[in-house]
C-alpha cells in the first residue's frame, strides 16, 4: 500500500471547533439608555415594534446585539493593545479602526485573500472573532449576538422557557420605561468663573450656556435577556471570546457587572449579568492560551494587522 492510499484511506484529524451558546441574563442596577434620536429636548431611548400575542402592536425597550458586540470588541481591543505593550500613539490609525470598530473597506476589487483571513484567524482572533473589512475584503466572524430584550408582557411569547414563569413576563412593558435628566452647568455661575478673561466675562453678561436635559430610559430592576453564540469557531477564537466576556464584563464578588447602552461613563447601564462560560472550556486555561499567542508573537502579530489594513 503506498503512502498515498494511507492519506486517502485514514482520514484527517477533526480541527478543534466550537459550536455553542451562552445565554445572557441581566438586571438593570441603574437607569440603561440606548439612543433612538431626539424629540424635542427629550433623547428617546430605542424601541423595536411587536406585533403581541392578542394581535396588537406594542413599542418595545431593547439594546441592539451590535451595541453589545461593540462593548466585547472594544474590551478585546484594550486588552491586546496591553499585551502588545502598544506604546501611546503607536498605532496607524486604520489599524486602531480595525481593532475598535472593525475597520472599512479602503480598494475595490473582488480578490478574496484567503492567505490574509487564514494569519488573521491564527494570529488575531481578537479581530477575526467579530468579524472585520480591510482592502477589499468583508471577513465575517463566528460570533452572533442577539438583541438584549426586556422580560415584559409583550415579550412573553418569544421568553426564553427559564424566564418563562418569572413574575416579570406579567409586567406591561411602560413600566419598565421611564425618564432621567441632567443638568450642563454654566461655568460661569461657578468657582471656575474665575479663570475666565475679563473680556469674555463682559461678553456674558446676560448669557448662559446652562441647559436641562432629558432622555427615555429602561429603569432599574428591569429583567433582561440575550445570547451569544458560537459557529464552529476555532479554539482560539473561543479563547477570545471567553478573554472579552471577562474584560468587558468583570467579576464582582456575586456576579459580572456590564455596562450597556450609552452614557456609561455617566452611570448609566450598569447590570448584573449572570453567563455560564463552561461551554468555552476552562477560563483561565483560555485567558493563558490567548495571553500566550499575543505576548508570543507580538511582532508578528503587530505586522499582521498593519499588513492587513494595507
Amino acid at each position: 500500500m503506498t503512502p498515498a492510499t494511507l492519506a486517502e484511506d485514514v482520514p484527517a484529524p477533526a480541527p478543534d471547533l466550537v459550536t455553542c451558546r451562552l445565554p445572557l441574563r441581566l438586571v438593570t442596577l441603574d437607569a440603561l439608555h440606548h439612543g433612538a434620536g431626539v424629540s424635542g429636548n427629550t433623547t428617546l431611548v430605542r424601541r423595536q415594534t411587536v406585533l403581541t400575542a392578542d394581535g396588537t402592536l406594542a413599542d418595545v425597550p431593547f439594546v441592539s446585539g451590535n451595541s453589545v458586540r461593540h462593548h466585547l470588541r472594544a474590551a478585546l481591543a484594550e486588552h491586546a493593545c496591553r499585551l502588545l505593550e502598544v506604546p501611546e500613539h503607536g498605532l496607524p490609525k486604520r489599524v486602531v479602526d480595525l481593532l475598535w470598530s472593525g475597520g472599512a473597506l479602503t480598494s475595490t476589487g473582488n480578490q478574496v485573500d484567503l492567505e490574509s483571513q487564514r494569519q488573521m484567524d491564527l494570529l488575531a482572533p481578537m479581530v477575526s472573532l467579530l468579524g472585520y473589512s480591510a482592502k477589499s475584503d468583508i471577513v465575517a466572524g463566528p460570533l452572533r449576538v442577539d438583541n438584549v430584550h426586556v422580560v415584559c408582557m409583550q415579550n412573553a411569547w418569544r421568553l426564553p422557557a427559564d424566564l418563562a414563569a418569572d413574575p416579570h413576563a406579567a409586567v406591561w412593558e411602560g413600566q419598565a420605561r421611564g425618564e432621567e435628566f441632567g443638568t450642563r452647568h454654566d461655568a460661569a455661575g461657578s468657582g471656575a468663573a474665575r479663570w475666565i478673561s475679563l473680556d469674555d466675562a463682559a461678553a456674558l453678561v446676560d448669557k448662559t450656556t446652562q441647559m436641562i436635559y432629558d432622555m427615555q430610559v429602561v429603569r432599574p430592576g428591569v429583567r433582561m435577556w440575550s445570547t451569544l453564540y458560537l459557529d464552529n469557531a476555532s479554539r482560539a477564537h473561543a479563547d477570545a471570546l471567553a478573554v472579552a466576556v471577562d474584560e468587558a464584563w468583570p467579576e464582582t464578588d456575586d456576579y459580572r457587572l456590564a455596562r450597556l447602552g450609552g452614557k456609561t461613563a455617566q452611570g448609566f447601564g450598569r447590570c448584573r449579568l449572570e453567563v455560564d462560560l463552561s461551554p468555552l472550556g476552562d477560563p483561565a486555561a483560555a485567558r493563558r492560551r490567548h495571553e500566550d499567542l499575543l505576548t508570543g508573537h507580538r511582532d508578528a502579530v503587530l505586522a499582521l494587522l498593519a499588513d492587513t489594513v494595507g
